[in-house]
C-alpha cells in the first residue's frame, strides 16, 4: 500500500521538474557591411562572447539566447522588454542588450538566462566587448582588443596589437598574442604561451604560468604559484606566499627579479649561463648547483657572479628556501 501512495508524489514531483525546465530560446542573424580597420562593440549583461574572423567585408553576428522561468509567457516578456539591438555607426557595430531592473533578480531563484554571441569580422579589425558574467574569446584579429567580463573565464589567440583583458574571478590564456598585453583577474589563473611584446599580468589569487614569451614579463599573484619558463626579456614576478618555479634561458636578454611573501624559489639555468646572483631568504636557505664567486654570503644570503656575472638575478623570500639548478 505505501508504494501505491508514493506514486503520485513522484509524478507531481517529475511534473514540477519538468515545468522548471522549460525555457524559451531566442536566434538571431545580422550582417552589416564594414572596411578593414573598423570596431566591434558588444555590450551585454549576460553570455558568452565569441570573435574571429572571415574573408569578407562584413560583420557576422549570430545570437542564441535561452530564458528560463516559471512561465512561457515571463520568458517571451523577457526576451520582448530586453531585446538586443545591432547599430552601425560609419565602420563602427555595436551589439547591445541591457536588462531592466525589474528582471534582474528573482525570489523564487528558478531564472535561467543563457546567450552566445558568435561574431566573425575582417581580419584587421578592433574589438571591445564586455559581458556581466559570460566567457569572452577573441582569435586571430589584427588590430586593439579589450575584454572585460563579470566572472568568466578570457580567452585569447594569434592576436597582433594591443590587448586588454579583465574578468572578476574567472581564468585568462593567451597565446600566440604579440603586442603590449594587460591581464587582470580578481582570482583566476593567467596563463600564456608564446607570443611577444610586453606582459602586464596580476590576479588576486591565482596561478601564473608564462611560457616562451618574448619581451618584458611582469606578473603578480595575490597568494598562487607562478612559473616562468623561457621568457626572452626582462622578468618580475612576485607572489603573496606560493612558490616560484623558474627555467632561465643561457644568455639573459634582461633582469631577473622573483620574490614570494613566504614560498621557496627554484631556478634551473644551463650549465654556462652567465649572470649575477643575489638571492636572499629570511627563514629559509640558499643553495645552488652552480659555482659562484661569492661576493656576500651568511645564512640566507648567497651573492656573487656565475661564469664570469652578466644580467642580474635578484631571488627573494620571506621564507621559503632558494635553490639554483643546472640544467
Amino acid at each position: 500500500m505505501k508504494l501505491i501512495a508514493l506514486k503520485p508524489t513522484v509524478f507531481l514531483l517529475l511534473a514540477s521538474a519538468a515545468v522548471a525546465l522549460a525555457s524559451t530560446e531566442e536566434k538571431l542573424d545580422k550582417r552589416f557591411p564594414v572596411q578593414p580597420g573598423g570596431t566591434i562593440v558588444v555590450e551585454v549583461d549576460f553570455g558568452s562572447v565569441d570573435v574571429s574572423t572571415n574573408a569578407t567585408s562584413e560583420v557576422v553576428v549570430d545570437v542564441w539566447r535561452k530564458i528560463g522561468r516559471r512561465k512561457k509567457a515571463d520568458e517571451e516578456a523577457f526576451l520582448r522588454d530586453n531585446p538586443v539591438e545591432f547599430t552601425q555607426e560609419g565602420n563602427t557595430v555595436t551589439i547591445r542588450s541591457h536588462g531592466k531592473p525589474k528582471w534582474a533578480w528573482s525570489l523564487s531563484g528558478r531564472n535561467q538566462n543563457e546567450a552566445k554571441y558568435t561574431i566573425s569580422v575582417p581580419a584587421q579589425f578592433n574589438a571591445r566587448a564586455r559581458s556581466g558574467g559570460g566567457g569572452i574569446h577573441v582569435v586571430d584579429l589584427t588590430g586593439d582588443v579589450k575584454a572585460q567580463t563579470g566572472g568568466g573565464g578570457l580567452s585569447f589567440a594569434r592576436l597582433h596589437g594591443s590587448l586588454n583583458g579583465e574578468t572578476g574571478g574567472g581564468g585568462i590564456n593567451a597565446g600566440d598574442c604579440e603586442g603590449s598585453l594587460s591581464f587582470r583577474s580578481g582570482g583566476g589563473g593567467i596563463e600564456v604561451n608564446g607570443g611577444s611584446g610586453s606582459l602586464d599580468g596580476a590576479t588576486g589569487g591565482g596561478s601564473v604560468n608564462v611560457r616562451q614569451f618574448q619581451g618584458l614579463a611582469q606578473v603578480t599573484t595575490g597568494g598562487g604559484s607562478v612559473r616562468i619558463e623561457k621568457v626572452d626579456g626582462a622578468v618580475e614576478a612576485s607572489t603573496g606566499g606560493g612558490s616560484i618555479s623558474a627555467v632561465l634561458p643561457s644568455e639573459l636578454s634582461g633582469t631577473v627579479k622573483l620574490s614570494t611573501g613566504g614560498g621557496s624559489i627554484s631556478v634551473s639555468v644551463p650549465g654556462t649561463a652567465a649572470f649575477s646572483l643575489d638571492a636572499r631568504t629570511s627563514g629559509g636557505r640558499v643553495s645552488t648547483d652552480l659555482p659562484v664567486t661569492v661576493v656576500g654570503m651568511e645564512k640566507g644570503h648567497l651573492e656573487g657572479p656565475v661564469n664570469g656575472g652578466g644580467k642580474s638575478v635578484q631571488l627573494r623570500s620571506g621564507g621559503g628556501s632558494i635553490h639554483l639548478k643546472k640544467l
